[in-house]
């Protein structure tokens, strides 16, 4: 367990400098807003045995590549509420130090504007506010969260929907 754990480890601190080469954004994004976005992020109908090209899913399922979105967004669909908590589990753990790991590497500076993609449950998001809210001492810095499933989204919106973050869009 403790190989895996720190394999898994190395991976991520190899990884570190490609993630915490972002631009910082100075000013708003021309993106719309995530309450905006659920209308492409429904399953479809699902696509038929005789499309082709096929690609291999979990389990050895050889489905056609056109049927992949679709797949993947009712998994994404099912698992939403419990999504960061499978994560925790399979990694033991490791995901929350690299997210962690990722806002502290980044270094925001104070007004820093942040563009999460494939945020839905708005974790990243939420430790990106944390953190220009502790160290940096901002309350104007914010976060627009972008994700293609709309049950990501509907987490995400639960979880800071009590926060000062939301009341005052920092959150979008």
């Amino acid at each position: 367990m403790t190989n895996i754990r720190q394999a898994f480890a190395r991976v991520c601190n190899a990884n570190m400098g490609t993630f915490t080469n972002i631009i910082k954004q100075q000013q708003p994004l021309a993106l719309p807003s995530i309450r905006a976005m659920s209308s492409a992020s429904t399953p479809k109908q699902k696509a038929t045995a005789t499309d082709s090209p096929t690609l291999d899913m979990l389990y050895g399922d050889n489905v056609p590549i056109s049927a992949k979105k679709d797949i993947m967004g009712d998994v994404y669909c099912k698992v939403a509420d419990r999504y960061d908590a499978v994560s925790d589990m399979i990694s033991m753990s490791m995901n929350k130090r690299w997210k962690q790991r990722f806002i502290e590497q980044m270094q925001p500076m104070p007004g820093d504007k942040m563009l999460d993609v494939a945020g839905g449950t708005c974790e990243v998001a939420r430790r990106y506010l944390q953190y220009q809210d502790t160290v940096n001492h901002d309350t104007t810095s914010s976060v627009h969260v972008v994700d293609f499933n709309d049950s990501m989204l509907q987490v995400g919106r639960r979880r800071m929907a009590q926060s000062s973050w939301m009341d005052n869009e920092r959150v979008t």
